[in-house]
């Protein structure tokens, strides 16, 4: 495992040149342009091999003693010649080799515009998209309930009536099972909404049950504590309901201080994005290029299990991910 890991580090030294980014400095220039080794005309300093160290540490870790780090040159060494020799054959000129290339050209372009560009969040824009997006960060406590609704309007002449067939229906029902539940819901419920789902009112807050059903409704509901949980008859002014919890979300209330860096780097992001479309547009308005919407038709399109045969990798759209900001 070792050694595989200094073999593919030296592999990454396409040009023995070029390092990752935030080098370390080394205080002795002099030692580091020092040849490590001389490759036909191509000469490997020791600078170009720390640079490239310096962005792989866990490779560096490794190189403990002087037959590691000759390991690592040597296979350094390989690579230089399998590179001289792949140029020998013209392999440079290969139109697979160009077009590599040229996506790594774009792929570099791409990574420097992202670390370059200079990107300010101030803290009322943070602030603000807190309050926009209020929704995500601060939530109230919500339940499921299943309840079977026995239509009785205050004053009604069958809300006595009524009342009793509801309670025997929840004596009933305390010992059945969920699909029991379901199918009574289903024939006998007069909540045409909910019996369709076997009398489930997926998740609602207190307010939102206050609201649809009544505050004694909303009452009885947020006092069950565990799944499965039937509350006493509920009566309200549109008559009666057998209530039974299925579940319980408990409500999040995360402050300003306690994400804003989150945002900051959301922010950020989404800056960097836009910049970098003004950036391409700008590039599209000066070079203005032409498409043949005809040839366009006359691409292959997707095949039948939905895959589009693409030519090469796409570019990406988004920036590379920020550093994270410790919360």
């Amino acid at each position: 495992m070792k050694k595989a890991i200094l073999v593919g580090a030296a592999l990454a030294l396409a040009s023995c040149g070029q390092g990752g980014n935030g080098a370390v400095e080394r205080a002795d220039s002099q030692a580091s342009s020092e040849v490590v080794a001389t490759v036909g005309a191509r000469k490997i300093t020791l600078a170009e091999l720390e640079k490239q160290l310096d962005a792989q540490p866990i490779v560096r870790s490794r190189l403990t003693d002087l037959e590691r780090k000759k390991e690592f040159v040597e296979n350094a060494v390989r690579f230089e010649l399998l590179a001289q020799e792949a140029q020998r054959r013209g392999l440079d000129r290969d139109p697979e080799v160009r077009e590599a290339v040229r996506r790594a050209m774009v792929q570099k372009l791409t990574q420097d515009f992202f670390k370059d560009v200079e990107i300010e969040v101030t803290d009322e824009e943070a602030r603000q998209y807190y309050q926009d997006n209020l929704h995500d960060y601060v939530k109230p406590p919500r339940v499921r309930l299943s309840h079977v609704f026995f239509e009785a309007p205050q004053g009604s002449a069958r809300r006595d009536a009524v009342r009793a067939e509801a309670q025997r229906a929840l004596t009933d029902l305390r010992k059945k099972d969920r699909a029991a539940f379901a199918a009574f819901a289903k024939e006998r419920s007069d909540d045409a909404r909910s019996k369709r789902a076997g009398g489930d009112l997926s998740f609602q807050t207190e307010e939102e049950l206050a609201r649809n059903w009544g505050e004694e409704f909303a009452r009885a509901a947020f006092s069950l504590r565990d799944p499965g949980q039937f509350a006493d008859l509920v009566a309200t002014e549109k008559g009666f309901h057998v209530v039974k919890l299925l579940g319980r979300q408990e409500g999040v209330e995360r402050s300003f201080e306690s994400v804003r860096n989150t945002i900051v780097n959301r922010i950020e992001r989404e800056k960097r994005t836009k910049a970098f479309e003004a950036f391409v547009e700008d590039l599209r308005e000066k070079t203005k290029p032409m498409v043949d919407e005809e040839v366009v038709a006359k691409l292959q399109g997707g095949s039948e299990d939905g895959v589009v045969p693409t030519i090469g990798r796409p570019i990406p759209a988004n920036p590379p991910p920020a550093p994270a900001k410790a919360e």
